[in-house]
Formats: C-alpha cells, structure tokens, sequence
C-alpha cells in the first residue's frame, strides 16, 4: 500500500509540473528549467506587439537614467539631448497604458462571464505577481543601504504602497508600483458599482474620468499658480508622483480594453488603424505645446493608447522576434533593479575602458548596453529565484481545478 501510494504522489507532481510546462522535480534544477521554460516560452494568446511595446517601455526608462546620471558626470552631448533620451520618462505612461489594458481585460472578461468581481481573488492574483519581488528588493535595498534607509524612515512607505504620496520609499521607481497598487485597489472596487450594467454603458463613466483627471491637474495648477501658462517644475514634479494627478494611461487601458473585450477583438484594416495613430500623436503634439504641464499626461495616454490600439486592430506582425517576449517577461524586475546598477557601470567599469573617451557618445552607449545587459542578467535570477516559484503558488491557490 505504502508503494502504491508513493507512487500515486510520484505521479500527481509529475502531472502538475506538465500542467505548469516544468519538467518533473529535481529540486533547484526543476527550479530553474521551470522558469526558463516559461522566460523562453510565449504562453498561447500572448499579443507580440504589446510584448514589443513593453521592452521599449523598459528601453526608454533605463536609457533614459543612464544618461541623466551620464549627463551629471560628464556634461550634456547631442545623444543626451535627443527627445526619446530626454522623455524616456514617458516610458512609465507607456507601462501605465499597458498595465490599464491588461488589468481592465481581465476584470471586463470576469463582468462579463460572473456578472460581478472577485475583489479578494483579484488583488491576491495581482499581489503574488507584484508583491514577491518588490518586497525582496526592498530587503536588500534595507540591508546593502542601511544608512540611506535610515533617512528615508526606512522606507515605511514601500511597505503600505504610498510612496508616491509620501517621499520614504527606498525601492527605487517604487512610486510608480504604489500608484499601480492603489489601480488594482480603486478599480474592481469601482466597476462593483456597474456590475449590472453592460460593458458599454460604462465606457462614458470612463470617458468622464479621464477628462476629469486633466481638471483636477488644472484647478491645482491654477490654485498654486494664479495663472494657466505658468511653469513651474516643482509643481510639475509633485502631481507626476501622485496617483489622482498621473492616472490618465491607466484610464485610457482601461478604455481600450474595454471596446476589445465588448466588440470581440474587433479587426480593422491598417488605414483605420494609422489614422487613429496619427490622431494620437496630433493630440500629443496639441495638448503638448497648449500646456505641457497640465496635459503632457493625457496628450501621451491617448498617443501610448493609439499605439496600443494599432497594433491590436490591425494585426501588424511587429515584434515577433522572441527576444521581444524575453525582455518583456523581465521588464518588471529590470525595472526595479536597473537603478542601483548606473553608478556601477558609469564609475567603476567605464573608466576602465581605456580605448574610448569617457565623456564621449561611444562611452555613454556601451555604458547603456552594459546596464541593459546586466539588469536583464539579474532579472533573470530574480524571476527564477523569487517571482516563478510564487506564480506557481498563485496557481495552486488561485486554479486549483487545474492542478487535479
């Protein structure tokens, strides 16, 4: 019976690691291999064109740290001052739009199918895909940096996700997760609200929304200011940290999603499709130069949304390069870890490459491509050592009908 048994238990984990696309147990090396598996592998449905838009998401922001820190040290040159390295900022809107898109397709599909939400099974699903891995560099960022942890209060904030509010964070780029940790809170708790409504008859509650968001930018700016076309950085800087003033990419993800999951997908031919891009960027470039700091958010989420609807609509076979996907996979943990490796690179490996120039164009590139590299090399090792074995737990907990 003992045998009969163990090998009962032998066979129920070798059915649960071909569910999951592991090979069977043999400790750190099915640790590994699983994970690889799922880094290599494209699960099916999986959009390459958003995979795309993700590593350039993920491109723009290390690139554009690299070279403000670059910048510091050695001066302005003409890399430094092309428009995609001075915006790379604008990465994070991209990621917003993205997050918005993905995070809204799940909760309509659910709308859709239970007629309500599963608050309590949404956030445990989206916190054992973030919380893993951002609460493990914050570990090792309140060990490696005890004295700079000590002046940011320890970085309380990470830990209740409202670092962009309150300046304790010590995770860098951790405002950005605490302003998509506060969506995932606000926004099944919102669409509660309409669950016996169809999908669209929301849409203009969310058209509302995103038009609110720019008027609550503008009465602030005009409180603080006493006039529109005043510029002032300072308060530019303080409503880009905050989640009810930088918002807008999530909204418009939540738009699209919302008219992809009402119309099934819905095709249209790529001329459509470029007229809405054009549109898109026209708008950028409108609400742009009438006041940058008040619709720079909303000209790049209807510009980061068009793109986003172009490549879903009309098909375009862009970025189907399986690179694409691997970077993707590893934008997260790329973007969580790629801050504490610029002055790295920039002060104890450049300068000792003795055949360029270290002020020069051809330095700050390589020191770009070393960065990139080495954040996707460690983000390797956090997927497979933190993040993989706790989507594995998501899935026992979250779909155990799978597992049987």
């Amino acid at each position: 019976m003992f045998r009969s048994w163990r090998r009962l238990r032998g066979s129920r984990k070798k059915s649960q690691h071909a569910l999951l696309g592991e090979p069977p147990d043999r400790g750190y090396t099915s640790l590994f291999s699983g994970s690889f598996t799922q880094l290599l592998h494209p699960p099916s449905g999986q959009i390459p064109f958003l995979d795309g838009l993700r590593t350039i998401a993920i491109l723009l922001v290390v690139n554009h740290h690299f070279s403000a820190r670059f910048a510091e040290v050695h001066g302005d040159n003409f890399y430094s001052r092309l428009p995609f390295v001075i915006n790379g900022w604008s990465g994070v809107d991209l990621f917003f739009v993205l997050s918005g898109f993905f995070i809204g397709g799940q909760l309509w599909k659910e709308l859709l199918k239970d007629g309500t939400i599963s608050i309590r099974r949404f956030i445990l699903r989206r916190g054992l895909r973030i919380w893993p891995l951002f609460f493990f560099i914050y570990l090792c960022v309140f060990v490696l940096y005890w004295p700079d942890a000590a002046t940011k209060q320890y970085g309380w904030s990470d830990l209740v996700f409202l670092t962009n509010y309150f300046n304790h964070g010590i995770v860098g780029g951790g405002w950005s997760l605490c302003t998509e940790e506060q969506f995932y809170i606000v926004t099944p708790l919102l669409l509660c609200l309409f669950a016996r409504k169809k999908l669209h008859a929301i849409r203009p509650w969310l058209w509302g929304l995103l038009a609110l968001i720019p008027a609550m930018r503008m009465a602030i700016w005009g409180h603080h200011t006493g006039h529109f076309f005043y510029h002032d950085p300072a308060l530019f800087a303080t409503m880009y940290y905050k989640f009810h003033t930088h918002c807008d990419g999530l909204i418009i993800g939540l738009i699209i999603s919302n008219l992809w999951v009402s119309y099934n997908k819905p095709r249209s031919p790529l001329w459509k499709s470029s007229l809405i891009l054009f549109g898109g960027f026209a708008l950028l470039v409108i609400l742009r130069e009438l006041q940058h700091e008040i619709f720079i958010f909303t000209g790049l989420a209807f510009f980061f949304g068009s793109l986003v609807w172009f490549g879903l609509a009309s098909r375009i076979n862009f970025f189907q390069s399986r690179p694409f996907y691997w970077i993707s996979r590893l934008s997260f943990g790329m973007y969580l870890n790629h801050g504490y490796l610029v002055n790295p690179v920039l002060k104890r490996f450049l300068p000792h490459v003795h055949f360029l120039p270290p002020s020069s164009i051809a330095a700050q590139l390589l020191g770009t491509v070393i960065l990139t590299g080495l954040s996707a090399a460690i983000a390797i090792v956090t997927f497979c050592l933190v993040e993989h074995p706790f989507l594995g737990l998501r899935m026992r907990l979250l779909e155990p009908h799978v597992m049987k």
